[in-house]
């Protein structure tokens, strides 16, 4: 009776033994869940872009130790997939080439000849800069600024917009036709809006702009832009519109305000 009695509490505790081992493993297991249904939106999609920095600095100086000039080159270097694409690789190659030349053989003579004139108010400068403004679907905006001081009372900024279209691995410039397809004249449409928020600074802010901006804005706009995710804004260099301590003007235009005009892929 003893041993029948232990032969039963041995396969309890067996039993009762199985039952915790097969619950710790059904905890341990991770949830089974349905796997979600992904939507195909290009727009929201890795687009496999990339944008690195390419930097080239350096500095001059004169006989006596005088620095003369400094410089700073920082360009993006966009990737597809990991791989250098060669129309914008080119571009950009060929912007810092041409900026190159310009501090060589302008700015610095130019230091060089103040220096030795006595007429030097300080070392001369060349910066620029970048920042991805858009990457998204198959358009990437790059926003550049480049500020100088080349020896006057102030320096000077300048605000350019590079705007690309994604095709096949690689990538081209756009117009503003080109994402204002709907538009019988894209300028015109974008001035139209530039202006009606230009009206609205300069009744907040007197003296802001010269006083016939309205009838010039127009003529002087040199077509420079970028793209945000949601907005076109639209860059008038310095002096374009007011004096320099307006600086250069941005007017973002909010692309549910450019509706059927633009391209399918941009519409909010």
């Amino acid at each position: 009776m003893k041993k029948q009695i232990l032969a039963a509490l041995a396969l309890l505790l067996f039993l009762l033994s199985a039952c915790h081992r097969e619950e710790l493993q059904k905890q341990q297991e991770p949830p089974q869940e349905d796997s979600p249904q992904l939507e195909e939106n290009p727009q929201e999609q890795d687009n496999g872009i990339t944008a690195t920095e390419d930097v080239s600095s350096g500095e001059e100086n004169a006989q006596d130790g005088t620095l003369l000039l400094r410089y700073s080159l920082s360009s993006p270097q966009v990737l597809y997939q990991g791989e250098p694409m060669m129309n914008i690789g080119n571009y950009y190659d060929n912007n810092k080439e041409k900026a190159l030349l310009s501090i060589t053989e302008e700015l610095l003579p130019m230091a060089r000849q103040r220096q030795q004139a006595g007429d030097f108010l300080g070392n001369f400068q060349w910066d620029e800069e970048f920042a991805v403004m858009r990457n998204k679907g198959s358009y990437l905006s790059i926003r550049r600024d480049r500020s100088q001081y080349t020896g006057g009372v102030h320096g000077s900024l300048q605000i350019m917009g590079d705007n690309w279209l994604f095709r096949e691995g690689d990538c081209y410039l756009l117009s503003l036709t080109d994402i204002l397809p709907g538009a019988e004249d894209p300028r015109s449409l974008v001035m139209e809006q530039a202006l009606e928020q230009a009206r609205q600074q300069e009744e907040a802010q007197p003296g802001l702009f010269y006083e016939n901006y309205q009838e010039t804005m127009g003529d002087v706009w040199q077509e420079d832009w970028y793209l945000t995710e949601e907005s076109l804004v639209v860059v008038f260099q310095e002096y374009a519109l007011g004096p320099y301590t307006s600086g250069p003007m941005l007017f973002e235009i909010p692309f549910t305000e450019l509706g059927d005009n633009l391209t399918e892929e941009l519409r909010p």
